[in-house]
Protein backbone atom coordinates (compact mmCIF):
# COMPACT_ATOMS: atom_id res chain seq x y z
CA UNK A 1 0.00 0.00 0.00
CA UNK A 2 1.34 3.45 -0.98
CA UNK A 3 1.66 6.12 1.66
CA UNK A 4 -0.75 8.97 1.08
CA UNK A 5 1.12 12.09 0.05
CA UNK A 6 0.84 15.11 2.33
CA UNK A 7 -1.11 18.14 1.02
CA UNK A 8 2.02 20.23 0.40
CA UNK A 9 3.58 17.51 -1.78
CA UNK A 10 0.37 16.97 -3.74
CA UNK A 11 -0.10 20.68 -4.31
CA UNK A 12 3.55 21.08 -5.33
CA UNK A 13 3.15 18.36 -7.98
CA UNK A 14 0.04 20.01 -9.45
CA UNK A 15 1.63 23.44 -9.24
CA UNK A 16 4.82 22.24 -10.98
CA UNK A 17 2.79 21.03 -13.97
CA UNK A 18 1.14 24.46 -14.10
CA UNK A 19 4.58 26.13 -13.96
CA UNK A 20 5.70 23.97 -16.90
CA UNK A 21 2.64 25.01 -18.92
CA UNK A 22 3.34 28.64 -18.00
CA UNK A 23 6.91 28.30 -19.28
CA UNK A 24 5.54 27.09 -22.64
CA UNK A 25 3.21 30.11 -22.71
CA UNK A 26 6.18 32.41 -21.96
CA UNK A 27 8.23 30.81 -24.72
CA UNK A 28 5.46 31.45 -27.26
CA UNK A 29 5.25 35.10 -26.14
CA UNK A 30 9.03 35.49 -26.39
CA UNK A 31 9.02 34.02 -29.89
CA UNK A 32 6.21 36.36 -30.94
CA UNK A 33 8.37 39.37 -30.07
CA UNK A 34 11.61 38.04 -31.59
CA UNK A 35 11.50 35.48 -34.41
CA UNK A 36 7.87 34.74 -35.31
CA UNK A 37 6.93 35.63 -38.91
CA UNK A 38 4.45 38.51 -38.98
CA UNK A 39 1.95 36.43 -40.91
CA UNK A 40 1.68 33.94 -38.05
CA UNK A 41 -0.04 36.33 -35.67
CA UNK A 42 -3.49 34.73 -35.99
CA UNK A 43 -2.26 31.20 -35.30
CA UNK A 44 -0.15 32.48 -32.39
CA UNK A 45 -3.17 34.26 -31.00
CA UNK A 46 -5.14 31.01 -31.16
CA UNK A 47 -2.28 29.10 -29.47
CA UNK A 48 -1.97 31.58 -26.61
CA UNK A 49 -5.72 31.73 -26.14
CA UNK A 50 -5.95 27.93 -25.90
CA UNK A 51 -3.00 27.68 -23.51
CA UNK A 52 -4.28 30.52 -21.30
CA UNK A 53 -7.59 28.72 -20.96
CA UNK A 54 -5.85 25.47 -20.01
CA UNK A 55 -3.69 27.27 -17.45
CA UNK A 56 -6.65 28.96 -15.83
CA UNK A 57 -8.59 25.70 -15.75
CA UNK A 58 -5.65 23.97 -14.04
CA UNK A 59 -5.32 26.75 -11.46
CA UNK A 60 -9.00 26.56 -10.53
CA UNK A 61 -9.59 22.80 -10.91
CA UNK A 62 -11.36 20.77 -8.21
CA UNK A 63 -8.21 18.70 -7.59
CA UNK A 64 -6.15 21.88 -7.10
CA UNK A 65 -8.77 23.36 -4.79
CA UNK A 66 -8.98 20.09 -2.81
CA UNK A 67 -5.21 19.91 -2.28
CA UNK A 68 -5.11 23.58 -1.29
CA UNK A 69 -8.09 23.18 1.06
CA UNK A 70 -6.33 20.27 2.79
CA UNK A 71 -3.37 22.57 3.42
CA UNK A 72 -5.08 25.84 4.36
CA UNK A 73 -8.55 27.10 5.21
CA UNK A 74 -9.55 29.09 2.11
CA UNK A 75 -11.93 31.34 4.00
CA UNK A 76 -9.73 32.24 6.98
CA UNK A 77 -6.19 31.54 5.75
CA UNK A 78 -5.48 29.34 8.78
CA UNK A 79 -2.93 26.59 8.09
CA UNK A 80 -4.26 23.07 8.69
CA UNK A 81 -1.02 21.11 8.63
CA UNK A 82 0.30 20.69 12.18
CA UNK A 83 3.86 21.85 12.78
CA UNK A 84 4.13 23.21 9.24
CA UNK A 85 7.46 24.91 8.51
CA UNK A 86 7.73 28.64 7.89
CA UNK A 87 8.28 27.91 4.18
CA UNK A 88 5.20 25.70 3.90
CA UNK A 89 3.10 28.38 5.60
CA UNK A 90 4.46 31.00 3.20
CA UNK A 91 3.74 28.81 0.15
CA UNK A 92 0.21 28.11 1.40
CA UNK A 93 -0.38 31.84 1.92
CA UNK A 94 0.69 32.67 -1.63
CA UNK A 95 -1.13 29.71 -3.21
CA UNK A 96 -4.32 30.79 -1.46
CA UNK A 97 -3.93 34.41 -2.54
CA UNK A 98 -3.42 33.39 -6.18
CA UNK A 99 -6.27 30.87 -6.12
CA UNK A 100 -8.77 33.37 -4.70
CA UNK A 101 -7.82 35.78 -7.50
CA UNK A 102 -7.99 33.13 -10.25
CA UNK A 103 -11.31 31.72 -9.00
CA UNK A 104 -12.94 35.12 -9.52
CA UNK A 105 -12.04 35.19 -13.22
CA UNK A 106 -13.99 32.85 -15.56
CA UNK A 107 -11.99 30.85 -18.13
CA UNK A 108 -14.04 32.47 -20.90
CA UNK A 109 -12.78 35.89 -19.77
CA UNK A 110 -9.15 34.69 -19.68
CA UNK A 111 -9.44 33.39 -23.25
CA UNK A 112 -11.06 36.61 -24.47
CA UNK A 113 -8.45 38.78 -22.77
CA UNK A 114 -5.55 36.74 -24.18
CA UNK A 115 -6.95 36.78 -27.70
CA UNK A 116 -7.52 40.52 -27.43
CA UNK A 117 -3.97 41.29 -26.23
CA UNK A 118 -2.33 38.98 -28.76
CA UNK A 119 -4.02 40.87 -31.61
CA UNK A 120 -3.35 44.19 -29.86
CA UNK A 121 0.40 43.51 -29.71
CA UNK A 122 0.52 43.13 -33.47
CA UNK A 123 -1.63 46.25 -34.00
CA UNK A 124 0.52 48.24 -31.57
CA UNK A 125 3.71 47.30 -33.45
CA UNK A 126 2.12 48.40 -36.75
CA UNK A 127 0.75 51.61 -35.20
CA UNK A 128 4.12 52.50 -33.73
CA UNK A 129 5.92 51.75 -36.99
CA UNK A 130 3.54 53.93 -39.03
CA UNK A 131 2.95 56.57 -36.30
CA UNK A 132 -0.79 55.98 -36.48
CA UNK A 133 -2.56 55.79 -33.12
CA UNK A 134 -5.88 55.01 -34.82
CA UNK A 135 -4.55 51.54 -35.78
CA UNK A 136 -4.11 50.70 -32.09
CA UNK A 137 -6.97 52.69 -30.60
CA UNK A 138 -9.79 50.13 -31.20
CA UNK A 139 -7.68 47.40 -29.59
CA UNK A 140 -6.88 49.61 -26.60
CA UNK A 141 -10.59 50.39 -26.23
CA UNK A 142 -11.23 46.65 -25.84
CA UNK A 143 -8.33 46.23 -23.40
CA UNK A 144 -9.56 49.09 -21.20
CA UNK A 145 -13.11 47.72 -21.27
CA UNK A 146 -11.90 44.23 -20.37
CA UNK A 147 -9.62 45.65 -17.65
CA UNK A 148 -12.58 47.41 -16.06
CA UNK A 149 -14.49 44.15 -16.16
CA UNK A 150 -11.50 42.37 -14.61
CA UNK A 151 -11.46 44.93 -11.78
CA UNK A 152 -15.15 44.30 -11.13
CA UNK A 153 -14.58 40.53 -11.10
CA UNK A 154 -11.60 40.80 -8.72
CA UNK A 155 -13.34 43.34 -6.51
CA UNK A 156 -12.05 46.49 -4.81
CA UNK A 157 -12.98 48.78 -1.94
CA UNK A 158 -12.16 52.27 -3.18
CA UNK A 159 -10.96 52.48 -6.80
CA UNK A 160 -11.15 50.07 -9.77
CA UNK A 161 -7.43 50.65 -10.39
CA UNK A 162 -6.70 49.11 -6.96
CA UNK A 163 -7.78 45.68 -8.23
CA UNK A 164 -5.20 45.83 -11.06
CA UNK A 165 -2.43 47.30 -8.89
CA UNK A 166 -2.87 44.37 -6.51
CA UNK A 167 -1.95 41.93 -9.30
CA UNK A 168 1.55 43.43 -9.44
CA UNK A 169 2.05 44.95 -5.99
CA UNK A 170 0.11 43.09 -3.28
CA UNK A 171 -2.15 45.39 -1.22
CA UNK A 172 -0.99 48.59 -2.95
CA UNK A 173 -3.78 51.13 -3.56
CA UNK A 174 -4.40 54.45 -5.30
CA UNK A 175 -4.86 56.12 -1.90
CA UNK A 176 -1.36 54.95 -0.90
CA UNK A 177 0.34 55.69 -4.21
CA UNK A 178 -1.11 59.13 -4.89
CA UNK A 179 0.52 61.03 -1.96
CA UNK A 180 3.78 59.09 -2.49
CA UNK A 181 3.87 60.01 -6.17
CA UNK A 182 2.87 63.62 -5.46
CA UNK A 183 5.77 63.95 -2.99
CA UNK A 184 8.16 62.37 -5.46
CA UNK A 185 6.89 64.49 -8.37
CA UNK A 186 7.47 67.66 -6.35
CA UNK A 187 11.01 66.62 -5.35
CA UNK A 188 11.95 65.57 -8.88
CA UNK A 189 10.55 68.61 -10.67
CA UNK A 190 12.33 70.84 -8.14
CA UNK A 191 15.65 69.07 -8.78
CA UNK A 192 15.06 69.16 -12.54
CA UNK A 193 14.40 72.93 -12.42
CA UNK A 194 17.70 73.48 -10.56
CA UNK A 195 19.61 71.37 -13.08
CA UNK A 196 18.05 73.15 -16.06
CA UNK A 197 19.33 76.48 -14.75
CA UNK A 198 22.93 75.24 -14.96
CA UNK A 199 25.05 75.61 -18.12
CA UNK A 200 24.58 72.61 -20.38
CA UNK A 201 27.54 70.34 -21.15
CA UNK A 202 28.67 70.11 -24.74
CA UNK A 203 26.76 67.53 -26.76
CA UNK A 204 28.94 64.69 -27.94
CA UNK A 205 28.64 63.55 -31.53
CA UNK A 206 30.00 60.03 -31.59
CA UNK A 207 28.91 58.87 -35.02
CA UNK A 208 27.34 55.59 -36.06
CA UNK A 209 27.72 52.38 -34.01
CA UNK A 210 27.58 49.09 -35.90
CA UNK A 211 24.91 46.57 -34.93
CA UNK A 212 27.43 43.74 -34.80
CA UNK A 213 29.75 45.56 -32.40
CA UNK A 214 26.81 46.66 -30.24
CA UNK A 215 25.76 43.01 -29.97
CA UNK A 216 29.34 42.18 -28.97
CA UNK A 217 29.14 44.87 -26.26
CA UNK A 218 25.88 43.38 -24.97
CA UNK A 219 27.37 39.91 -24.64
CA UNK A 220 30.44 41.36 -22.93
CA UNK A 221 28.25 43.05 -20.31
CA UNK A 222 26.37 39.81 -19.64
CA UNK A 223 29.70 38.03 -19.13
CA UNK A 224 30.73 40.70 -16.59
CA UNK A 225 27.42 40.12 -14.78
CA UNK A 226 28.20 36.40 -14.62
CA UNK A 227 25.82 34.95 -17.22
CA UNK A 228 26.50 31.69 -19.00
CA UNK A 229 25.46 31.09 -22.62
CA UNK A 230 24.28 27.67 -21.44
CA UNK A 231 21.39 29.23 -19.51
CA UNK A 232 20.68 32.56 -21.23
CA UNK A 233 20.13 34.25 -24.59
CA UNK A 234 20.33 37.83 -25.83
CA UNK A 235 18.26 38.73 -28.90
CA UNK A 236 16.69 41.81 -30.48
CA UNK A 237 13.15 43.17 -30.13
CA UNK A 238 11.37 46.49 -30.65
CA UNK A 239 10.96 46.82 -26.88
CA UNK A 240 13.63 45.25 -24.60
CA UNK A 241 12.32 42.64 -22.17
CA UNK A 242 13.33 39.60 -20.12
CA UNK A 243 11.40 36.35 -20.01
CA UNK A 244 12.31 33.70 -17.47
CA UNK A 245 11.27 30.45 -19.16
CA UNK A 246 12.93 28.48 -16.35
CA UNK A 247 15.77 29.01 -13.89
CA UNK A 248 18.01 27.42 -16.53
CA UNK A 249 16.54 29.33 -19.48
CA UNK A 250 16.51 33.13 -19.36
CA UNK A 251 15.69 35.07 -22.53
CA UNK A 252 16.73 38.72 -22.72
CA UNK A 253 16.34 41.17 -25.58
CA UNK A 254 17.90 44.52 -26.35
CA UNK A 255 17.33 47.31 -28.85
CA UNK A 256 20.05 48.49 -31.23
CA UNK A 257 20.07 52.12 -32.32
CA UNK A 258 23.02 52.94 -34.62
CA UNK A 259 23.15 56.54 -33.33
CA UNK A 260 22.63 55.88 -29.62
CA UNK A 261 24.94 53.20 -28.19
CA UNK A 262 23.63 53.79 -24.66
CA UNK A 263 20.24 52.31 -25.58
CA UNK A 264 21.80 48.88 -25.98
CA UNK A 265 24.14 49.10 -22.99
CA UNK A 266 21.50 50.09 -20.47
CA UNK A 267 18.87 47.76 -21.93
CA UNK A 268 21.27 44.85 -21.41
CA UNK A 269 22.12 45.87 -17.85
CA UNK A 270 18.41 46.37 -17.08
CA UNK A 271 17.22 43.05 -18.49
CA UNK A 272 20.27 41.32 -17.05
CA UNK A 273 19.22 42.51 -13.59
CA UNK A 274 15.84 40.84 -14.10
CA UNK A 275 17.44 37.63 -15.37
CA UNK A 276 19.85 37.34 -12.42
CA UNK A 277 16.86 37.47 -10.09
CA UNK A 278 14.93 34.88 -12.10
CA UNK A 279 17.79 32.40 -12.35
CA UNK A 280 18.75 32.66 -8.67
CA UNK A 281 15.33 32.00 -7.17
CA UNK A 282 15.24 28.96 -4.81
CA UNK A 283 15.28 26.00 -7.21
CA UNK A 284 14.26 23.50 -4.51
CA UNK A 285 10.85 25.19 -4.43
CA UNK A 286 10.38 25.27 -8.23
CA UNK A 287 6.71 24.94 -9.07
CA UNK A 288 5.62 26.64 -5.84
CA UNK A 289 5.14 30.40 -5.35
CA UNK A 290 8.35 30.43 -3.30
CA UNK A 291 10.30 30.15 -6.57
CA UNK A 292 8.77 33.34 -7.96
CA UNK A 293 9.67 37.03 -7.71
CA UNK A 294 7.98 38.49 -4.65
CA UNK A 295 6.54 41.47 -6.56
CA UNK A 296 7.05 43.36 -9.80
CA UNK A 297 8.48 46.31 -7.85
CA UNK A 298 11.18 44.16 -6.26
CA UNK A 299 11.83 42.59 -9.67
CA UNK A 300 12.22 46.08 -11.15
CA UNK A 301 14.54 47.08 -8.33
CA UNK A 302 16.98 44.44 -9.52
CA UNK A 303 17.02 45.76 -13.08
CA UNK A 304 17.21 49.42 -12.05
CA UNK A 305 19.99 48.68 -9.57
CA UNK A 306 22.19 47.24 -12.33
CA UNK A 307 21.14 49.79 -14.94
CA UNK A 308 21.41 53.00 -12.93
CA UNK A 309 22.78 52.69 -9.39
CA UNK A 310 25.70 50.60 -10.64
CA UNK A 311 25.70 51.08 -14.42
CA UNK A 312 25.77 54.88 -14.32
CA UNK A 313 28.18 55.18 -11.39
CA UNK A 314 31.58 56.79 -11.93
CA UNK A 315 33.20 53.50 -10.85
CA UNK A 316 31.43 51.43 -13.51
CA UNK A 317 32.07 54.09 -16.15
CA UNK A 318 35.78 53.90 -15.27
CA UNK A 319 35.65 50.18 -16.05
CA UNK A 320 33.39 50.38 -19.10
CA UNK A 321 34.98 53.30 -20.95
CA UNK A 322 38.31 51.61 -21.87
CA UNK A 323 36.39 48.56 -23.13
CA UNK A 324 34.18 50.74 -25.33
CA UNK A 325 37.27 52.50 -26.72
CA UNK A 326 38.63 49.06 -27.57
CA UNK A 327 35.41 47.91 -29.30
CA UNK A 328 34.63 51.27 -30.97
CA UNK A 329 38.05 52.92 -31.46
CA UNK A 330 36.84 55.45 -34.03
CA UNK A 331 33.79 56.58 -32.06
CA UNK A 332 35.60 57.19 -28.76
CA UNK A 333 38.98 58.37 -30.01
CA UNK A 334 38.56 62.02 -29.06
CA UNK A 335 36.69 61.96 -25.74
CA UNK A 336 37.88 61.52 -22.15
CA UNK A 337 36.50 59.44 -19.30
CA UNK A 338 35.17 62.63 -17.71
CA UNK A 339 33.35 63.52 -20.96
CA UNK A 340 31.93 60.00 -21.06
CA UNK A 341 30.68 60.05 -17.45
CA UNK A 342 28.95 63.40 -17.94
CA UNK A 343 27.47 62.19 -21.23
CA UNK A 344 26.07 59.06 -19.57
CA UNK A 345 24.57 61.11 -16.74
CA UNK A 346 23.32 64.16 -18.61
CA UNK A 347 19.88 65.30 -17.49
CA UNK A 348 17.52 66.47 -20.19
CA UNK A 349 13.80 66.07 -20.72
CA UNK A 350 13.28 63.43 -23.39
CA UNK A 351 10.36 61.72 -25.09
CA UNK A 352 11.37 58.11 -24.47
CA UNK A 353 10.90 56.53 -21.04
CA UNK A 354 13.48 53.75 -21.41
CA UNK A 355 16.14 56.28 -22.39
CA UNK A 356 15.22 58.86 -19.74
CA UNK A 357 17.83 59.99 -17.23
CA UNK A 358 17.58 59.13 -13.56
CA UNK A 359 16.00 62.45 -12.57
CA UNK A 360 13.19 62.40 -15.14
CA UNK A 361 12.52 58.64 -15.38
CA UNK A 362 10.01 58.43 -12.55
CA UNK A 363 8.17 61.48 -13.94
CA UNK A 364 7.50 59.45 -17.09
CA UNK A 365 5.96 56.72 -14.93
CA UNK A 366 3.83 59.08 -12.86
CA UNK A 367 2.38 60.43 -16.12
CA UNK A 368 1.37 56.89 -17.16
CA UNK A 369 -0.09 56.19 -13.71
CA UNK A 370 -2.27 59.28 -13.96
CA UNK A 371 -3.55 58.26 -17.41
CA UNK A 372 -4.19 54.64 -16.38
CA UNK A 373 -6.08 55.77 -13.30
CA UNK A 374 -8.19 58.04 -15.51
CA UNK A 375 -8.89 55.27 -18.00
CA UNK A 376 -10.05 52.94 -15.25
CA UNK A 377 -12.35 55.48 -13.59
CA UNK A 378 -13.65 56.73 -16.94
CA UNK A 379 -12.41 60.32 -16.68
CA UNK A 380 -10.08 59.74 -19.67
CA UNK A 381 -11.20 58.32 -23.04
CA UNK A 382 -8.87 56.26 -25.23
CA UNK A 383 -9.34 58.60 -28.22
CA UNK A 384 -8.05 61.51 -26.09
CA UNK A 385 -4.84 59.78 -24.96
CA UNK A 386 -2.48 61.40 -27.53
CA UNK A 387 -3.61 64.92 -26.61
CA UNK A 388 -3.60 64.25 -22.85
CA UNK A 389 -0.21 62.53 -23.08
CA UNK A 390 1.32 65.51 -24.89
CA UNK A 391 -0.22 68.01 -22.47
CA UNK A 392 1.14 66.12 -19.44
CA UNK A 393 4.59 65.83 -21.06
CA UNK A 394 4.66 69.57 -21.60
CA UNK A 395 3.44 70.28 -18.07
CA UNK A 396 5.85 67.90 -16.34
CA UNK A 397 8.92 67.80 -18.59
CA UNK A 398 8.51 70.90 -20.71
CA UNK A 399 8.46 69.06 -24.04
CA UNK A 400 5.88 67.79 -26.53
CA UNK A 401 6.60 64.48 -28.31
CA UNK A 402 7.32 64.87 -32.01
CA UNK A 403 4.99 61.96 -32.83
CA UNK A 404 2.67 59.43 -31.22
CA UNK A 405 5.29 56.77 -32.01
CA UNK A 406 7.65 58.52 -29.59
CA UNK A 407 4.78 59.54 -27.34
CA UNK A 408 1.81 57.46 -26.27
CA UNK A 409 2.71 54.50 -28.56
CA UNK A 410 6.24 54.00 -27.25
CA UNK A 411 5.47 51.35 -24.60
CA UNK A 412 4.29 47.78 -25.12
CA UNK A 413 2.54 47.45 -21.74
CA UNK A 414 -0.98 48.51 -22.68
CA UNK A 415 -0.94 46.22 -25.72
CA UNK A 416 0.01 43.38 -23.35
CA UNK A 417 -2.95 44.24 -21.13
CA UNK A 418 -0.60 45.36 -18.36
CA UNK A 419 -2.64 48.27 -16.98
CA UNK A 420 -1.48 48.64 -13.37
CA UNK A 421 2.12 47.60 -14.09
CA UNK A 422 3.80 51.01 -14.54
CA UNK A 423 3.88 52.04 -10.84
CA UNK A 424 6.17 49.06 -10.22
CA UNK A 425 8.91 50.93 -12.09
CA UNK A 426 8.88 53.79 -9.58
CA UNK A 427 8.90 51.32 -6.70
CA UNK A 428 11.82 49.66 -8.45
CA UNK A 429 13.73 52.96 -8.42
CA UNK A 430 13.02 53.53 -4.72
CA UNK A 431 14.05 50.01 -3.75
CA UNK A 432 17.14 50.01 -5.99
CA UNK A 433 18.42 53.12 -4.20
CA UNK A 434 17.63 51.64 -0.79
CA UNK A 435 19.32 48.32 -1.59
CA UNK A 436 22.39 49.88 -3.20
CA UNK A 437 22.79 52.26 -0.28
CA UNK A 438 22.94 49.17 1.96
CA UNK A 439 25.45 47.48 -0.36
CA UNK A 440 27.73 50.55 -0.35
CA UNK A 441 27.70 50.56 3.46
CA UNK A 442 28.50 46.83 3.56
CA UNK A 443 31.37 47.21 1.04
CA UNK A 444 33.23 50.50 1.69
CA UNK A 445 35.71 49.71 -1.14
CA UNK A 446 32.94 48.97 -3.66
CA UNK A 447 34.10 51.65 -6.11
CA UNK A 448 37.59 50.18 -6.34
CA UNK A 449 36.18 46.69 -7.00
CA UNK A 450 33.70 47.91 -9.62
CA UNK A 451 36.26 50.08 -11.45
CA UNK A 452 38.29 46.88 -11.93
CA UNK A 453 35.29 45.03 -13.35
CA UNK A 454 34.47 43.03 -10.21
CA UNK A 455 30.71 43.05 -9.64
CA UNK A 456 30.47 39.52 -8.24
CA UNK A 457 30.11 40.81 -4.66
CA UNK A 458 26.99 42.75 -5.69
CA UNK A 459 25.49 39.72 -7.39
CA UNK A 460 26.31 37.55 -4.36
CA UNK A 461 24.80 40.06 -1.91
CA UNK A 462 21.58 40.28 -3.91
CA UNK A 463 21.39 36.51 -4.20
CA UNK A 464 21.86 36.13 -0.45
CA UNK A 465 19.51 38.92 0.63
CA UNK A 466 16.85 39.05 -2.11
CA UNK A 467 16.91 36.30 -4.74
CA UNK A 468 17.08 33.20 -2.58
CA UNK A 469 13.90 34.07 -0.68
CA UNK A 470 11.46 34.20 -3.62
CA UNK A 471 8.05 34.80 -2.02
CA UNK A 472 8.93 33.39 1.40
CA UNK A 473 8.60 36.93 2.79
CA UNK A 474 6.28 39.74 1.73
CA UNK A 475 7.94 42.66 -0.16
CA UNK A 476 7.81 44.80 2.97
CA UNK A 477 9.34 42.05 5.14
CA UNK A 478 12.03 41.29 2.56
CA UNK A 479 13.21 44.88 2.20
CA UNK A 480 13.15 45.44 5.97
CA UNK A 481 15.21 42.26 6.44
CA UNK A 482 17.73 43.28 3.74
CA UNK A 483 18.13 47.00 4.52
CA UNK A 484 17.02 47.21 8.17
CA UNK A 485 14.45 49.90 7.35
CA UNK A 486 10.99 50.05 5.77
CA UNK A 487 10.37 50.93 2.13
CA UNK A 488 10.68 54.68 1.61
CA UNK A 489 11.64 57.49 -0.80
CA UNK A 490 14.43 58.99 1.32
CA UNK A 491 17.38 57.04 -0.10
CA UNK A 492 16.25 57.65 -3.67
CA UNK A 493 15.83 61.41 -3.28
CA UNK A 494 19.08 61.72 -1.29
CA UNK A 495 20.95 59.71 -3.95
CA UNK A 496 19.68 61.91 -6.79
CA UNK A 497 20.34 65.17 -4.93
CA UNK A 498 23.88 64.09 -4.00
CA UNK A 499 24.83 62.70 -7.39
CA UNK A 500 23.38 65.46 -9.56
CA UNK A 501 24.34 68.15 -7.07
CA UNK A 502 27.97 67.21 -7.77
CA UNK A 503 27.44 66.78 -11.49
Amino acid sequence: MHNKKDPFTRLTEISTKIATLQSIHSLLEWDQETYMPEGAIQSRSDQLQLLSGILHKQRTSSSYKKALSDLIDLSTGEIKQKEASFEVKAAAREWRRQFLQDAKIPSSFVKSFTKCTSAALHAWAEAKKSNNFSLFSPHLEKIVSLSRKKAELLGYKEHPYDALLDLYEPNLTVSTLTPLFNHLKEALTSLLAKIQKQPKADTLSLGVFSEELQKKTGHFLLEVMGFSKDTSRLDLSSHPFCTGIHLTDNRMTTRIDPHHFTSNIYSVLHEGGHALYHQNLPEKYYGTPLCEAVSYGVDESQSRLWETQLGKSSAFCSFLFPKLKEIFPDNFSSISLENFYHFINQVASSEIRVEADEVTYSLHIILRFEIEKGLMEGSIKVKDIPAIWNAKMQETLGIIPTSDATGCLQDIHWAMGGIGYFPSYVLGNLLAAQLFSTIKTAFPSWEQKVSQGDVSFIKDWLQKNIHQYGKIYSPEELILKATKKPIGVEDYIAYLNTKFGHL
